[in-house]
């Protein structure tokens, strides 16, 4: 469609010239029958009528063509360049966009997502402006060669002018990013309803809001300090701009009063002095706009471009087999930080071997996990699957085994709750059954059934029809999905942190009792969750400090011990 929409400006744009000369024209013909008289009206105009008629109907044609080429780009492009951005940020991976500086690209691409079609928009018109304004100046050069030079020299006035106060508008946006990140992030708290209990109870609303507030009023007035002086600079040379049109002007009329022109003539010349200086200011303006644009721009082709994605491995884990897997001596730290998370750690799972990690809050449970799904590499030492290294392995491969379940899981309100489950391998065809059957092993399908549509119940109340679980509804919900997945590898990470004691019983119930000669790896803070594990792994500040079953723990009076029995002193 672009090609299309490029030829349809294009010949646009001749639409004031051809109209121009067509009107000079008619101008000396109407001149010449008032002046001498004529029988022969027909003759003398018909054709002329009948080439306005054409010249009309063509460029209206091609007028309607133009709108529908250029509203269709618009729309397809609104909605897949947000798709080519997820795709993006996929390659990426996780490790790239915490990067706070892929974060702020990625914040500037999205605010500027709307802007590349008007981006092509104006650089298509500048175009068309650009033919229209060469072709006027030739015309003029042919008959008034003066004016030329002087509005050339004019746009250079102006796009220096352009460019110092492009420059301040570009550096102010670019060294603002995260306060302006931190500013979207208020305005999203402030509007989201899940948010805004807490914020209404305890006056956080005020706070935020004036946060924001203050956001906005700094950032609008820095902008019109740079936009009034801009303005300033301008009014000046449009003060040129017109001298110089009033300069062509006069050298028209002084070529009729010479009479080296015609009446119609005039017309001609006059109308294109006219298109002249318009596609001048359009061609500036233009250039302007497209500078202003490129400069924001720049950031989203940095983002595709520059930030390379994580190098995927090339050897494919075959066949169904649970591999065994081994961290080898394992260094951790995230990046832009020089704290380890991990210190030398090395910790084999055999194939179907139930394993559950414990630790206090930063012991490294969660980064363990990270690891083992390669969102993050390994800084020392290896992670071997099978013998091979992570690294080398297709990723897709290797999430064809896995199924995990974070302790921040994922709720798709605008699904249903079929949806829900099924989304945890998208690949399967799912039945009903199935999906009952996930939702029954995590306690769920009783108040699923409960909802007036079932399954099929959308699980926002923001959408029509639709209704909310709570919090503990949706960890079920979450917990469904993982037993769906059915993978021969299963990770949970604090699976149960919304549940109460009842319902988490059953579910780990179901977890040893239903899932046979696979691997599931359990980190918990809860002793009745980990205590049925074939072998339970202590972790402190990175490292493995105790291992063994449950009862062997608690013969070694360790670290396990004391947080064992200061668990069970709160149940007693």
């Amino acid at each position: 469609m672009i090609p299309v929409y490029i030829l349809a400006q294009i010949i646009l744009s001749f639409s004031g010239l051809v109209n121009a000369y067509i009107l000079g024209i008619v101008t000396d013909k109407a001149f010449n029958i008032y002046s001498n008289g004529t029988d022969s009206f027909v003759a003398s105009f018909l054709p002329i009528v009948l080439l306005i008629i054409g010249t009309q109907l063509f460029f209206g044609v091609v007028d309607t063509l133009n709108n529908y080429v250029i509203r269709m780009i618009n729309h397809q492009d609104y909605w897949r360049l947000r798709s080519v951005l997820h795709r993006r940020l996929l390659k990426l991976g996780v490790s790239q966009l915490e990067n706070p500086e892929v974060a702020n690209k990625t914040q500037r691409f999205s605010e500027e997502i709307n802007n590349i079609y008007t981006y092509l928009q104006n650089l298509v018109g500048i175009i068309a402006a650009m033919v229209s304004f060469i072709s006027a100046a030739v015309i003029l050069a042919a008959r008034i060669p003066q004016i030329v030079p002087i509005f050339f020299v004019l746009l250079s006035l102006q796009w220096a002018i352009n460019q110092k106060y492009l420059r301040k508008l570009w550096l102010l946006t670019r060294n603002t990013t995260e306060e302006r990140r931190k500013a979207n992030i208020a305005s999203s708290r402030l509007t989201d309803s899940a948010d805004l209990k807490e914020l209404i109870l305890t006056d956080g609303y005020k706070y935020l809001q004036g946060r924001f507030e203050h956001y906005v009023e700094w950032i609008v007035s820095e902008v019109r300090k740079i936009r009034i002086s801009w303005a300033k600079s301008m009014v000046l040379n449009r003060f040129g701009d017109a001298l110089g049109f009033g300069y062509g002007l006069f050298l028209v009329l002084k070529r009729l009063s010479e009479r080296v022109i015609t009446v119609g003539q005039l017309t001609f010349e006059f109308r294109s002095l006219r298109i002249f200086a318009d596609t001048f200011s359009s061609v500036v303006n233009g250039l302007v706009n497209l500078k202003e644009m490129s400069v924001r721009i720049d950031d989203s082709r940095e983002l595709f471009f520059e930030y390379q994605p994580d190098v995927d491995g090339i050897e494919m884990l075959k066949g169904k087999f649970v591999p065994k897997i081994e961290f080898k001596d394992v260094n951790f730290s995230y990046p832009n930080s020089d704290k380890e998370i991990i210190k030398n750690l090395s910790l084999t799972i055999k194939p179907g071997e139930k394993i559950a990690i414990v630790g206090e809050n930063g012991a490294g449970k969660t980064t363990l996990v990270k690891l083992l799904c390669r969102l993050y590499r390994v800084k020392g030492g290896s992670l071997q699957i099978e013998g091979k290294n992570i690294n080398d392995i297709k990723i897709k491969s290797w999430y064809q085994r896995i199924g995990v379940l974070f302790q921040d899981y994922n709720t798709y309100g605008h699904l249903t709750a079929k949806e829900n489950v099924e989304i945890g391998d998208a690949v399967k065809v799912a039945t009903n059954t199935e999906i009952e059957k996930a939702l029954e092993k995590a306690d769920a399908l009783k108040f699923v059934k409960e909802y007036p549509l079932g399954l099929d119940q959308i699980l926002s109340e923001k959408f029509k029809g639709g209704t909310r679980p709570s919090t503990g509804q949706w960890q079920k919900i979450a917990i469904a999905r993982f037993f769906y997945r059915d993978a021969p590898i299963l990770i949970l990470d604090e699976p149960t942190a919304s549940i109460d004691a009842v319902a988490e019983a059953q579910i780990f119930d179901n977890v040893y009792r239903f899932i046979e000669g696979r691997t599931v790896i359990i980190i918990s803070h809860r002793f009745s969750t980990v205590r049925n594990a074939d072998r339970i792994i202590v972790l402190d500040k990175g490292r493995i400090i105790e291992e063994g079953t449950h009862e062997d723990l608690l013969k070694k009076e360790g670290k396990y011990t004391k947080a064992f029995n200061l668990q069970a002193r709160g149940y007693a």
